[in-house]
C-alpha cells in the first residue's frame, strides 16, 4: 500500500497513534476482566452466604422454632435481602458485556481496499471509538461492582445488628452505627463521584482524522459474556 493525502496525517504519526491506541485498549480490557473477576467472586460469596443462612434457619426451625423466631427480626431480614441484591448487582456486572476488543472481520476486509494512509487513519479513528465505548462500559461495571461490594458489607452489618437486637433488644443504636459505616464506606469508594461520571459521560463519538473517503468508524469486534450493551 502507498501513502495517501499529503495534507493529511503522516503514515509514521498514524502508526504511532495506532500503537498507543492498542496499548490503551489492552489496558482497558485487562481492567474490565479484573472487574468481572471481582464481580464473579462477590456473586459466589453472596450466593453461598444466603444458601448457608437459609439452610441453617431451616434446620434450626425444625429443632427449635421459638429460638429461630427470636433471631428473625427486621434487621436480619434486611441483611438477607442486601445479600440477594448484592448478588444481583454482581451478576449484572459480569453479564453486562459487549466491550470492543479490536477490529471486526468486515472492517478488515474493507480496509484491504484502502491505501495505507487511509487504512491507518480509519483504524486510529476506530480505536478512538472503541476506547470511548470501553470507557463507558468501565464506568458502568465499576459502579455495579462497587454496589455489590457495599451490599455485601451492608448485609453483614445487617446480620450483626439483628444478632445484637435479638440478645439485647436494642436495635436503634447498632442500626445507626451500621448505616453510618455504610455511608462512610460509600464515600470512601467515591460512589457519588461514580454516579456523576456516569451521568456526565456522553455517547457522542465521531472520527477526527479519518480520510474523507472513509465515512464511518469500524464497528469493532465485541466480546460477549452475557447481555450485550450497544452504547
Amino acid at each position: 500500500m502507498s501513502g495517501g493525502d499529503t495534507n493529511g496525517p503522516s503514515v509514521d504519526a498514524l502508526r504511532i497513534a495506532r500503537e498507543e491506541a492498542r496499548t490503551t485498549l489492552d489496558a482497558q480490557l485487562s481492567t474490565l476482566d479484573d472487574i468481572d473477576a471481582k464481580a464473579l467472586s462477590v456473586f459466589r460469596l453472596n450466593v453461598g452466604i444466603v444458601g448457608v443462612l437459609l439452610s441453617a434457619l431451616s434446620f434450626a426451625a425444625a429443632s427449635d422454632a421459638a429460638a429461630v423466631s427470636l433471631v428473625l427480626n427486621p434487621a436480619v431480614g434486611i441483611g438477607v435481602c442486601l445479600f440477594v441484591l448484592s448478588a444481583a448487582a454482581a451478576g449484572l456486572t459480569y453479564a453486562t458485556a459487549g466491550q470492543r476488543v479490536g477490529a471486526d472481520p468486515v472492517g478488515l476486509e474493507d480496509a484491504a481496499d484502502l491505501s495505507e494512509t487511509e487504512a491507518l487513519a480509519w483504524l486510529v479513528d476506530s480505536y478512538a471509538d472503541w476506547i470511548r465505548h470501553n470507557q463507558r462500559t468501565n464506568l458502568r461495571k465499576a459502579f455495579l461492582v462497587t454496589l455489590s461490594i457495599l451490599g455485601t458489607v451492608a448485609g453483614t452489618l445487617g446480620l450483626g445488628v439483628g444478632v445484637v437486637a435479638a440478645f439485647t433488644g436494642n436495635i436503634y443504636l447498632p442500626a445507626g452505627v451500621a448505616v453510618g459505616a455504610v455511608v462512610l464506606l460509600a464515600a470512601i469508594a467515591d460512589l457519588p463521584g461514580q454516579i456523576y461520571r456516569i451521568a456526565e459521560n456522553t455517547d457522542t463519538v465521531g472520527g477526527t482524522i479519518a480520510i474523507e473517503s472513509v465515512r464511518t468508524v469500524m464497528a469493532g469486534q465485541r466480546a460477549f459474556k452475557g447481555r450485550d450493551s450497544e452504547d
